[in-house]
């Protein structure tokens, strides 16, 4: 009985591998669906004295703000991050600027090493009050609005606060990973940087489009004119009714080139040396760290003021979080190796024949066609670090390897009788 057991478990195992697919491991993730999630983040606020007017809201229903769910959520929940924003003595939003602090808060998972090489994916929304204007929704000439940073983070310890102001970072704030910065309004001059654990603003030869300015062409590309969520109009009229007449805080659309009013899919990979900054598909930025010494393998999100002014509707300044995975790397494909085996063979084959999913696709990706086939019949044979074939190998034709392939499982099915 042990014997024929084993054979069983044998069996499926070697027929069941033809048609597994091999992929990077999930290290860490996390939707942010409820307030409880917060014991598995610690928050690192600078500068430390400012730490109360700083808010992570873990388990936010964001569509409350009008906000669609992001990217593969079946829900509206996520984590909302602010900053400069003091309360008042019963924690509600207060409509009259009172005094704050050019200041912000960065969140990491707690006590987490990712390894050497891992990669970052989550989806972001950064939300902003201002006024339709010459240079779309943003600030308007009395600053009823505010324009935040949003901060990514690698190769931190995560016990460090990541962050920033107009350009450099603030006092207790130490980057001690590769950061990247954005702007949610693009109000200020350097609206994409990189802090390549520095203080100070890495050089534009470390972004792709070798500029600062949300007004550079990959930027205008990449992030049109967008407006606001319609309900955003009445949520601020009822916090705040401007006595000057400046109109709806929240009509127009923002400047093109700026990140704010829609969800963005963000990536950050750290590959040996090489630290790269993607969002929506597109590249944004380069990071050499091969000579950095960096302070952990750990991420950090953020948020933070370019200065000390708070803004007139911080109920509709912040930005959210959802759907965070840090995965492993796994070394670059072998064209035509449809399961990630690490070789082109028969399990390549089956997966075909069955209709996919396929890895390392040549041709037509996506779609499972005869063109794969021919990709497969041509690589038979190859694994990582081969050439480009075999050259005499011999292919078995489709016919023969399916029976081949029954057969097996026959011969398997027949010995455990």
């Amino acid at each position: 009985m042990l014997i024929k057991n084993f054979r069983i478990v044998l069996c499926a195992s070697i027929v069941a591998s033809w048609a597994s697919a091999a992929s990077a491991v999930v290290l860490y993730s996390d939707n942010f669906n409820t307030a409880a999630d917060s014991a598995n983040w610690t928050v690192n606020s600078a500068p430390a004295a400012n730490a109360s007017i700083q808010h992570a809201d873990f388990g936010f229903d964001y569509s409350v703000d009008g906000i669609p769910a992001a990217p593969g959520s079946a829900d509206t929940l996520g984590m909302r991050l602010r900053a400069n924003t003091p309360l008042d003595g019963g924690g509600n939003d207060q409509n009259t600027r009172p005094a704050g602090a050019t200041s912000g808060l960065s969140v990491s998972p707690t006590g987490k090493s990712f390894g050497t090489n891992y990669q970052v994916t989550f989806y972001a929304w950064s939300n902003f009050a201002g006024a339709a204007n010459a240079s779309g929704l943003g600030d308007n000439a009395s600053s009823e609005g505010g324009t935040n940073n949003i901060l990514f983070a690698l190769g931190t310890s995560g016990t460090v606060p990541q962050v920033v102001g107009n350009t450099s970072a603030l006092t207790d704030s130490t980057i001690d990973g590769i950061a990247f910065a954005t702007t949610g309004d693009g109000g200020i001059t350097n609206d994409f940087r990189t802090y390549p654990k520095t203080n100070a603003i890495g050089p534009t030869s470390q972004l792709a489009a070798g500029a600062y300015s949300n007004q550079t062409a990959l930027y205008t590309t990449l992030f049109p004119a967008v407006a606001a969520p319609a309900v955003q109009s009445g949520i601020a009229s009822s916090f705040y009714t401007s006595p000057t007449g400046t109109g709806d805080p929240m009509g127009g659309v923002t400047q093109t080139g700026s990140f704010g009013f829609a969800w963005h899919k963000v990536v950050l990979t750290k590959n040996n040396g090489s630290v790269t900054w993607t969002v929506d598909d597109t590249l944004l930025a380069t990071v050499d760290a091969s000579a950095l010494t960096l302070g952990g393998n750990n991420i950090a999100l953020g948020v933070s003021d370019v200065n000390s002014t708070t803004a007139r509707y911080p109920n509709l300044t912040f930005t959210v979080f959802d759907n965070l995975s840090v995965s492993s790397l796994v070394a670059p494909g072998v064209p035509a190796d449809y399961n990630g085996n690490g070789v082109v063979d028969m399990a390549d084959y089956v997966l075909w024949r069955n209709g996919g999913p396929l890895q390392n696709e040549v041709n037509t990706v996506g779609t499972v066609d005869a063109s794969d086939y021919d990709a497969w019949r041509a690589a038979f044979g190859n694994h990582a670090g081969s050439g480009s074939g075999l050259g005499n190998a011999a292919v078995p034709e489709p016919a023969s390897l399916f029976l081949l392939a029954v057969g097996f499982a026959a011969v398997c099915l027949r010995r455990i009788r």
